[in-house]
């Protein structure tokens, strides 16, 4: 049996400082797109709520089976 993971990843720069996120594995993948898309919209928010400038976010999910990328 194959087990098939899927990580969300985001990568932001903000205000000239970059770094990547990740978060908890899922096993659908239309659900851990949603979580990056939904994630990506609240990061907009708040960089727009505390005078922040994002000046790039990309967010992708990674497969992973069996343990490997």
């Amino acid at each position: 049996m194959v087990l098939t993971i899927f990580i969300p990843v985001l990568f932001i720069c903000m205000n000239d400082r970059c770094q990547f996120m990740q978060g908890i594995h899922y096993t659908n993948e239309s659900e851990c797109r949603a979580v990056v898309e939904a994630q990506k919209d609240n990061l907009r928010r708040m960089a727009l709520k505390g005078g922040g400038m994002v000046t790039q976010l990309e967010g992708t999910c990674i497969t992973a089976k069996n343990g490997m990328l």
